[in-house]
């Protein structure tokens, strides 16, 4: 029995559906999608065009700026241009907000809308799509309309579908990116781009182990910056991260080989050279090269700034024990050039881990011995040309248990590095009190002033006028008996703070005088600012004067600087007769040193002066 019109036609609507319905393919991407889905429905429904519309809310970022319309919807269409979109359209226009509006729902709206002899039917579903079909001669047939409805609702769930697939893989994209732009942070220095410390330890282990499969060395140069700091202080931080970038564009312009070159730390920058490239000629002009990278000036803004380097070289090998030891050795070698003036190398040597090893126990126990009272202090006297006693200075010393005398010039300078120094000065300042107390019940045949040194980092802390106050107060002293002494190069760290604290400390009685004179780089330009005392002429000018006609000229010249100012006067490091007599022709009538007297123990001290 042959099929009846009606039943052939709902077969036809029933091939539409499939057929449109079969172009969907939910892994693939949303455009290409929608538009093999658009152009079924070209081809099947004789339609103009199609377009779907979705909110960019639920969408994301997933539409380009072309692809946006009224800012809250964006568009897929086929064909991709047209004269007029149907958001254009008045009476559809409003759809849009009324579609935005309502409550969502899983039912698809349909309505058919006229506009100057054009068909739209509409297809929507609250807050999440429109689909709309354009005709020329005639509107979709109901019967269509229903038919493909089912369809319709297929295409917003592919939609849906493949939205979400694409917000995954973007949003595993994201993720990607942000663990890249994590792991590059972890492992690059923020302001010069380069490896950080972490990435160079990495670095220097993979250095170290292929040193093994190759059987040889490689190198590591570890570059700290001197002074850094005074430039961040005088002229500011951002002058210094631009120092630090310029820098950084000449290092990278000398390796280019296969060095590595990394931000080690604030002012420290480390190249390392790997086993490939370590011949003895290659690496010596490398150094070269690096020393050049500091013989011109930076030139930052209107200013010229010279900035000189330490650098420590060292060798590794696979029988380096890691990276950390490696760094370490580098550094050490750096601290060793540091000694230096002007940009300086020296390369590692092995005795130099016993140093560092005895810096960090000597650091270490120099906390028990100030708690154990194992510091003592020794005095040595000071003299006129007649050799009378006219005072004395005290001098700190320290009787380890287990390594015996340390040399007060290196316990001092370990005390100086980790601030140490500033409880140490403030007993020092006790025990002259103390000192004081006892002379002051014996019966001396003159007045004894009694000096000690003040180091930079003690004068310069916001309260130490105030402890120093309170200790005279506590032992009932005179401030008149106590002579501070400050090195010029410590004065000259901040002349204006050092005027100020200088003038405050003369207001309440103590007499100040400039120790190691002569060694600092301003004496003259400055001197006339600083409300001192007295001088005191450095050993250095002092030994040998008789012979040395440089000394001489020196100790003449700082005589006339304390004649015109109106400045005591006093030499220290006195050890020789001639050095005296010599001294004394010039015009120098007040001493110290082992020609007179060594330090001695304060009860000597004492003892000397009531025989």
């Amino acid at each position: 029995m042959p099929s009846s019109p009606v039943n052939l036609a709902t077969l036809e609507l029933v091939s539409i559906q499939y057929e449109i319905t079969r172009s969907l393919n939910a892994n693939d991407d949303l455009r290409s999608l929608c538009r093999r889905y658009m152009e079924t429905c070209i081809r099947r429904l004789s339609v103009k065009a199609a377009y779907l519309y979705m909110p960019t809310l639920v969408a994301g970022d997933l539409f380009s700026d072309t692809e946006v319309s009224h800012s809250d919807w964006g568009r897929v269409s086929m064909p991709s241009i047209a004269a007029c979109y149907p958001e254009q359209i008045s009476a559809i226009n409003p759809i849009f907000n009324q579609v935005l509006a309502q409550p969502e729902t899983e039912q698809i709206e349909t309505q058919f809308i006229e506009h100057n002899g054009t068909f739209y039917q509409l297809f929507t579903l609250a807050k999440q799509a429109i689909f709309i079909l354009e005709r020329n001669e005639s509107p979709l047939p109901p019967q269509v309309i229903n038919a493909i409805t089912p369809a319709v609702k297929d295409l917003f769930h592919a939609c849906r579908a493949s939205l979400q697939h694409s917000q995954v893989v973007n949003e595993v994209e994201k993720r990607k990116q942000a663990e890249q732009q994590l792991t590059y942070i972890a492992f690059h220095d923020e302001l010069t781009g380069l490896p950080n410390r972490t990435r160079l330890i990495n670095v220097l282990n993979q250095q170290i182990q292929l040193c093994g499969q190759h059987n040889n060395s490689g190198a590591l140069l570890y570059i700290d910056l001197d002074n850094f700091r005074d430039i961040n202080d005088s002229l500011g931080h951002q002058v210094g991260d631009d120092i630090l970038c310029l820098l950084t564009q000449r290092l990278q312009d000398i390796c280019i080989q296969r060095e590595i070159l990394g931000r080690f730390s604030g002012n420290a920058f480390v190249i390392v050279c790997p086993n490939q490239l370590m011949e003895q000629p290659y690496l010596d002009a490398l150094l070269l090269n690096v020393h050049q990278c500091f013989d011109e000036h930076y030139l930052i803004g209107n200013r010229s700034i010279d900035v000189n380097a330490s650098i420590g070289v060292t060798y590794f090998s696979a029988s380096s024990s890691d990276a950390y030891t490696v760094y370490m050795q580098g550094d050490l070698a750096m601290s060793k050039a540091k000694v230096s003036t002007g940009t300086s190398s020296v390369f590692y040597q092995q005795d130099m881990e016993k140093q560092i090893r005895r810096r960090y126990l000597l650091d270490a126990d120099m906390r028990t011995a100030l708690a154990q009272n194992d510091f003592f202090m020794v005095a040595q006297p000071q003299v006129n040309q007649h050799g009378e006693i006219i005072g004395a200075e005290l001098l700190i010393r320290w009787q380890h248990a287990e390594l015996g005398f340390i040399p007060p010039d290196e316990f001092i300078a370990i005390a100086e590095k980790s601030g140490f120094i500033i409880p140490l000065g403030e007993w020092i300042f006790e025990q002259a009190c103390i000192c004081i107390t006892t002379l002051q019940h014996k019966p001396l045949k003159k007045q004894i002033k009694v000096a000690i040194n003040v180091s930079a980092k003690q004068f310069y802390q916001p309260e130490f006028i105030q402890r120093v106050s309170a200790l005279i107060s506590k032992h009932k002293i005179k401030v008149s008996d106590i002579e501070l002494e400050l090195t010029e190069s410590a004065m000259l760290e901040d002349i204006q703070l050092a005027v100020t604290k200088i003038a405050a400390l003369k207001q309440i009685g103590f007499e100040l005088s400039i120790d190691d004179f002569g060694t600092g780089y301003s004496s003259l330009s400055y001197l006339k600012h600083l409300p001192v005392d007295k001088i005191k002429i450095d050993k250095s000018f002092v030994s040998l004067i008789d012979k040395r006609e440089d000394s001489r000229a020196i100790v003449e010249a700082t005589m006339l600087i304390a004649r015109t100012f109106k400045l005591g006067l006093i030499a220290e490091g006195v050890e020789t007769a001639a050095e005296v007599a010599t001294l004394s022709n010039m015009g120098c009538n007040e001493f110290q040193g082992y020609y007179f007297h060594k330090p001695m123990a304060i009860n000597d001290f004492i003892s000397l002066l009531t025989t």
